[in-house]
């Protein structure tokens, strides 16, 4: 049975909001859509897609306030997309809360349908389906492989690699956690008598993982451009880094596909950035000499790679200080009179019983179980 003193049950509700908003400190009031395509963070709503039949993006604040209850999954930063929420793309979810509480943009039909349209330059790729990189796998925090966001992405959709796939391999095809070969004494790593099985288990040391043979060091590069990007643009990309004398790999994956085999094509690479490319690319393009002509054509075209490449924030949220119990004082006060008087009375009844409850198990550093919890709760209904 779970149990929890009453100190330690408001501690962790402060360590929640903490983390919260530490993960979430934008102000989620108001939807991109009406901004058009800009690099945002963007989320995957798998509910949506599953809803309408086609992939669906939404922006940080639509995350929130219209999806909140989806299945959502971050996909990070993408450039030139514009929010789907609230147009004919999520019909079977309606409209923008959003937009619709302030009055811009969004219309609907007799039905209550939404009739915004769709921006018709979003592209889309598998990471809308939940899944990334080459093997299409879905994310795993516990995984060994790190990931890496191609900085390019005109090929891949701005995917997201594992080291593995980089290379042509798969995770999980190189055993990365560092084996002890001496022996241990087991009495040094037994628990207290009366520590908590599971707590002792959280705080013992995991095998430390150990670098992808061949793969370069991860404080030697910044970014990376995939190698589905440099096939794409060979020429241009053999140039790109050789001047910049990027570090490279190339993909060599286990079995070729008998296509690849009869076209006799070279086998593609990765390149590897550093945190200062940008400064480079445009030094070469001051320079501009003859010689690397096609790359100055290509990077002119593909502006983001040597400029400011900025993702759209959305302002502070200006109760990101605030506990859950100081927004709900403050929202209080916007209540009309009435309103506001009976739910004084009512915050009043349940702080003053949950304190009686709780004071007896505070004063003794007793635990209070769920249970208990619960029946406190349901008492008061």
């Amino acid at each position: 049975m779970d149990s929890i003193t009453a100190e330690e049950y408001l501690n962790n509700q402060l360590q929640l909001e903490k983390e919260a908003r530490q993960l979430m400190p934008y102000d989620p009031k108001v939807c991109t859509y009406s901004l058009g395509p800009i690099r945002q963070q963007i989320y995957a709503c798998l509910t949506c897609s599953r809803q309408n039949g086609h992939p669906v993006g939404v922006c940080y604040a639509c995350s929130i306030q219209c999806h909140t209850s989806h299945d959502l999954v971050e996909l990070f930063a993408k450039r030139s997309f514009t929010c789907d929420c609230g147009t004919k793309r999520t019909e079977k979810h309606g409209v923008c809360s959003l937009r619709t509480a302030i009055g811009k943009k969004t219309t609907i039909n007799k039905d209550h349908l939404p009739t915004d349209i769709p921006s018709s330059t979003n592209v889309y790729n598998h990471n809308y389906d939940g899944t990334f990189c080459d093997c299409r796998k879905r994310y795993d925090p516990t995984d060994d492989s790190n990931m890496f966001q191609c900085a390019f992405g005109d090929a891949c959709g701005e995917d997201w690699f594992h080291e593995e796939c980089i290379m042509g391999m798969r995770p999980g095809d190189v055993n990365r956690r560092q084996i002890k070969e001496e022996g241990t004494n087991k009495l040094e790593s037994l628990s207290e008598p009366g520590l908590d099985a599971q707590e002792d288990q959280k705080h013992r040391e995991l095998p430390e993982i150990l670098p992808l043979p061949g793969f370069p060091d991860l404080d030697d590069f910044d970014t990376i451009i995939c190698w589905k990007c440099v096939q794409k643009y060979r020429k241009e990309m053999e140039i790109f880094a050789k001047e910049l004398g990027c570090e490279t790999i190339t993909r060599k994956p286990k079995t070729e596909p008998e296509q690849a085999k009869r076209a006799r094509t070279e086998p593609s690479f990765t390149i590897f950035l550093k945190d200062n490319f940008k400064d480079q690319l445009q030094k070469l393009i001051t320079e501009n000499k003859p010689e690397i002509k096609p790359l100055i054509s290509f990077l002119k075209v593909h502006t983001y790679l040597y400029l400011e490449d900025s993702v759209y924030k959305p302002p502070e949220d200006e109760d990101d200080d605030s506990s859950i119990f100081e927004l709900g004082l403050r929202n209080l006060s916007r209540l009309p009179v009435e309103s506001a008087i009976s739910s004084v009375h009512a915050y009043e009844k349940v702080k003053s019983k949950l304190t009686e409850f709780l004071r007896p198990f505070a004063e003794q550093n007793k635990v209070v179980t769920e249970e208990e919890i619960r029946s406190f709760f349901n008492g008061m209904e």
